[in-house]
């Protein structure tokens, strides 16, 4: 058995060093986004800009491995309605009204998710409770990971390039820094955040 794992891991190894064939390094991306998107992001990119694999099978392994785990939200949501007290303490009657709202603001609600960190578990598990018609959902989820996935591609080509012709950055690291960057910044930015609304509130305290 440990073996086995060992084998797996090295293998994952291999195709995100780029060491394996390209449809194994797609496999090998997608399933990283089900982990952590923003390292399949940076990685994606990184392994096309060293030939690697493909920008278009980069592009498209890692915006459906996205897709497929923002629709497993969605499954989770629809799983949670089989059981009976979670659905009673949940909804209390309001389950149409909720279900009705969200519909009618489906497609900011998914943008937004997308966009907003922390705020896609709610909503895209909330869409399957509710029972949210599938197809429309699936619509907008698809436009949403299309348009943030090679969004970012787009943002580590241009800035990667910057930062090999200026200031002569690998161009393996310039295409993935963008993406590290920005993963560490919302981070960063919530936990300002938090720190300054804990402050304001020990101000608010202090006679």
């Amino acid at each position: 058995m440990l073996t086995d794992w060992a084998g797996a891991i090295a293998w994952f190894e291999q195709a995100l060093s780029g060491m394996a064939a390209p449809w194994l390094i797609a496999v090998a991306l997608a399933l990283t986004t089900l982990l952590l998107e923003d390292l399949a992001i940076a990685a994606g990119v990184a392994l096309a800009a060293q030939g690697a694999i493909a920008w278009g099978l980069s592009l498209a392994a890692v915006g459906g491995g996205i897709a497929a785990g923002d629709l497993g939200l969605y499954a989770l949501g629809v799983a949670a309605t089989r059981v009976p007290w979670l659905e009673r303490r949940t909804l209390r009657g309001r389950g149409d009204w909720a279900r009705d709202k969200l519909v009618q603001e489906l497609a900011a609600a998914v943008l937004l998710a997308r966009i907003i960190p922390g705020l896609r578990l709610v909503t895209y598990t909330a869409a399957g409770f509710l029972r949210v018609p599938l197809l429309p959902f699936c619509a907008w989820v698809l436009l949403a990971v299309s348009l943030w996935t090679a969004g970012l591609y787009g943002l580590s080509a241009a800035v990667g390039q910057a930062l090999v012709s200026q200031l002569g950055v690998a161009p393996t690291l310039a295409v993935a820094a963008p993406i590290l960057v920005i993963a560490a910044a919302f981070p960063l930015l919530r936990f300002a955040r938090e720190r300054l609304r804990r402050s304001q509130t020990l101000q608010g305290q202090t006679p």
